[in-house]
């Protein structure tokens, strides 16, 4: 049906005896009825129309008035949709810090807290040496950070798991201070693989790995050549070597048990140790010819 595009509520009555409606009205009275009835009958059957034109306006009316309603309403479902996706949004990109336990005090000793070169190679569960967790290492973290705060906040480019990723440069950045583990003295061994071993339970290393590792360690510090003439020495080269072959394998997925002590490598790291003292002494006793 051909849309209304008027109240016809607001229409007056047309003048049925003016020339425009002769022909109609010439042919009521031409069909044998007076021209008072014929007028008679041509406004009520335009008042007739008129009401069935009043009943179909006001079911558009009605009509036109549902389909703005719902477009008002899905309007409205659409724009609180995006509001809360962008508070959703908003909220992701929010800094986010986490609940503290009411009843809890700090920790009676605060272990001190490596670079963010270091930080970041346990994240990834990488090698680093024993040094950046020992307290030289610690402390030069420590004033490098203050130093160079400004320049903690450039970014480089690194792959992560396949992907390329911003990472802060401070990340990057070795040590040129940073010791071979086996160059540690044994006071800095013994606090570091402390700290190394808290810091690989906060990034959360596998506890099969942990556990390993603190065996590892566990055997270096209490073998009972420690006391012996190179006894620190020659653990201190085992214990780095081995952990490097050790991380080394696991990139190989070829991984060993760095818990059991090879007996038969410790002997042969402790003959070179004795051959390189040897060696090292008969220079300093050999006299040049005259």
């Amino acid at each position: 049906m051909d849309r209304i595009l008027t109240d016809p509520a607001l229409e007056a009555q047309p003048n049925f005896e003016s020339a425009a409606y002769a022909g109609w009205l010439n042919a009521l009275v031409a069909g044998g009825i007076t021209r008072e009835d014929a007028l008679h009958n041509m406004a009520n059957g335009w008042r007739f129309e008129r009401r069935e034109r009043i009943a179909l306006w006001e079911e558009q009316m009605e009509e036109d008035a549902r389909i703005l309603q719902e477009r008002l309403e899905r309007e409205r479902a659409e724009k609180e949709a995006e509001e809360q996706e962008e508070r959703r949004e908003a909220e992701k990109k929010k800094p986010k810090i986490n609940d503290f336990d009411a009843g809890s005090v700090v920790a009676d000793v605060i272990i001190p807290r490596p670079s963010q070169y270091a930080i970041q190679k346990i994240k990834n569960m990488e090698y680093v040496e024993l040094w950046y967790f020992s307290p030289d290492g610690c402390h030069e973290a420590s004033t490098t950070s203050r130093s160079t705060s400004d320049s903690d906040d450039a970014y480089g480019f690194a792959k992560v798991d396949g992907i390329v990723a911003l990472k802060t440069l401070a990340s990057f950045k070795a040590s040129h201070k940073a010791l071979q583990d086996h160059d540690l003295s044994w006071r800095q061994f013994d606090l570091a693989k402390t700290s190394f071993l808290v810091h690989i339970e906060k990034s959360g290393w596998p506890e099969k790995h942990q556990q390993a590792l603190a065996l590892f360690f566990t055997l270096i510090t209490n073998h009972e050549h420690r006391m012996r003439p190179r006894g620190e020495k020659t653990l201190l080269r085992y214990a780095g070597f081995v952990r490097r072959e050790w991380h080394d394998r696991l990139a190989q997925n070829q991984g060993f048990n760095i818990g059991l002590f090879n007996n038969a490598l410790y002997g042969t790291i402790s003959d070179d140790v004795w051959e390189a003292e040897r060696d090292e002494s008969l220079k300093m006793v050999r006299v040049p010819c005259p």
